[in-house]
């Protein structure tokens, strides 16, 4: 790769920054002077329409065209002038002259104002025309009788001020080439030939004979590269040092070695010997890894299986519940039926009289109004007490097959919240609690409605058989709201509550406060997995002692896998 000399290098920089400065300057010359001439025209145009407004004014009024048009003549004469029109109060062309006056718009019109033009070729004014009558002096609207126009051109202006830059600019470029070379005369003068003799006397250098190989130094020069000659003299001293000190330790090295190589073969045999007894450790512990693993399949197996009995409890729990709720249907079921068959035996005898009596020819109207009496009293009460008994067995149907069936489908909360506790009636009409629903009439929820029942029945079974132990009058309380992307339950009773150290433990599996009283400690565990699991919603208890039990359920409108 090719050396660049430094001092070439800043050479360039330098002269570069300043040609560059030198032509930006030169530019804001130009520019200064193209408005500062372009100005003057302006300035100049202004004194012509000024000097010529008598002159024309009056040549206008006397309709002297000959004198206007020897006017127009003397201005497009002018170097400075490149159109010249002049208009007559109507807006007339009277005359038309200049080299660049083909280039105007003839239909602009003047004011009584001046105005000024200017567009990429011309720029200029025009001003009214007054005569002024005799004996007066006002001016007015009435008093103008023409307009004067004059325009000068771009090009005029540029042509000027490159006249007038032209030399500096000249002048400033020989000056840049003289400077150039005055300066690239010092850099080698100073710079680059005294760096070749410090390169050429740094490659002579002979590292086996360093202190006859160091730099001279002039006495005369007394400059940057002199302290470099100095600083790589004082670094030859330092490396001839080094070279000693690296002599002397590579002898010690070499001691040192000799040394190692006497106690490397000690280090063999006790390596040797070591090795025996590491071999006889490791078979040890290979053994005992063996056991382990044996221990760990062990406790796998212990594991799965206690896993496997979890989740037969949990199902057992399912079914006792559903059990539980077959016996209070049936039992619930009896009564309706009962007095269904009470009612339809009761009209048979009615019939049978009304038969007896038609037979012998004795039916009178009063034995007739009777039995229509009795009919309608015991079809009323037998239809009564078959929808009674049909309501039941359809709640019971539809939260049966619910708590069994993994199906998902649109399900009424605040409809569905009233088939559960319909079918919880059997626990209920033994007792004065009370549940109290805050709900609207329609909240619609795609999932899978057995999730719902249980959640339902395992909340209030729990205040009953818990809460509402030693309270005769309990309150259940439901809260159902809804938003656009979730639905949020809030559950309350007024029962005993439990403590804030059992309340750390209530969705824990097997945990519970009737242990040896039947309870098995599945149904807030149950709860706790339904509605994070199957729901994917959150749930919270909150309770103190003697406060009541509330919970807080959240859970999205559609289940992710549930969307159409």
């Amino acid at each position: 790769m090719p050396t660049v000399s430094l001092s070439q290098k800043l050479l360039m920089k330098v002269l570069s920054s300043f040609v560059i400065l030198t032509f930006f300057i030169a530019f804001a010359q130009v520019v200064f002077g193209y408005f500062s001439v372009k100005h003057n025209f302006e300035q100049e145009l202004q004194r012509l329409e000024v000097t010529l407004n008598a002159s024309l004014s009056q040549a206008i009024w006397e309709l002297n065209e000959d004198q206007i048009s020897a006017i127009g003549k003397g201005l497009s004469t002018m170097p400075m002038v490149k159109a010249v029109i002049v208009r007559d109060e109507n807006n007339d062309i009277i005359f038309q002259g200049g080299s660049l006056a083909h280039l105007l718009d003839h239909k602009a019109s003047f004011s009584s104002s001046t105005s000024a033009y200017s567009d990429s070729t011309l720029f200029g004014r025009t001003s009214p025309l007054t005569f002024k009558f005799s004996g007066n002096n006002t001016i007015d609207k009435k008093n103008i009788v023409g307009s004067l126009s004059l325009f000068s051109s771009h090009q005029e202006v540029f042509s000027k001020v490159l006249i007038q830059t032209i030399i500096p600019v000249l002048g400033m470029l020989l000056g840049i080439a003289i400077l150039i070379y005055i300066i690239k005369a010092m850099f080698r003068t100073l710079l680059t030939t005294p760096l070749e003799k410090l390169s050429q006397d740094i490659a002579r250098i002979d590292l086996d004979r360093i202190s006859q190989s160091k730099l001279k130094i002039s006495s005369q020069q007394q400059d940057e590269l002199t302290l470099l000659a100095h600083s790589f003299n004082l670094m030859l001293t330092k490396l001839e040092e080094y070279k000693y000190s690296l002599e002397q330790t590579q002898q010690k090295l070499m001691n040192a070695n000799q040394q190692l190589d006497r106690q490397n073969a000690s280090l063999e045999q006790e390596v040797t010997r070591k090795t025996a007894t590491l071999n006889k450790v490791i078979d040890k512990l290979a053994h005992q890894k063996s056991e382990l693993e044996m221990s760990d399949l062990e406790l796998r197996t212990s594991i799965e299986q206690l896993k496997q009995t979890q989740n037969q409890l949990v199902e057992s729990e399912k079914m006792a519940s559903l059990g539980s709720l077959v016996a209070g249907i049936s039992h619930e079921i009896n009564t309706p039926v009962g007095i269904g068959v009470t009612a339809v035996s009761y009209l048979s005898e009615c019939i049978e009289a009304l038969n007896k009596s038609v037979d012998n020819k004795s039916l009178s109207h009063r034995q007739m109004s009777l039995f229509l009496k009795n009919s309608r009293e015991s079809a009323s009460l037998l239809m009564t007490n078959l929808n009674k008994a049909s309501q039941l067995i359809q709640s019971f149907k539809d939260i049966a097959v619910d708590q069994t069936s993994e199906a998902i489908r649109d399900v009424n909360l605040h409809k569905y919240l009233k088939e559960v506790i319909i079918s919880l009636q059997p626990k209920l009409k033994r007792t004065q609690h009370q549940i109290v629903v805050n709900c609207e009439d329609i909240i619609i929820v795609r999932c899978r409605a057995g999730a719902l029942s249980q959640i339902f029945t395992n909340m209030i079974l729990n205040s009953l058989i818990h809460a509402f132990e030693t309270t005769p009058q309990g309150k259940i309380t439901f809260t159902l709201t809804q938003n656009e992307q979730s639905i949020c339950i809030h559950y309350e009773d007024n029962g005993v509550g439990i403590s804030s150290e059992n309340l750390q433990q209530l969705f824990e599996p097997f945990f519970t406060t009737k242990r040896g009283q039947g309870g098995s400690g599945l149904g807030t565990h149950i709860l706790y997995n339904i509605v994070t699991q199957s729901l994917k919603g959150t749930i919270t208890a909150q309770s103190e002692q003697n406060q009541g039990l509330s919970y807080h359920i959240k859970f999205p409108r559609v289940m992710p896998h549930a969307r159409r």
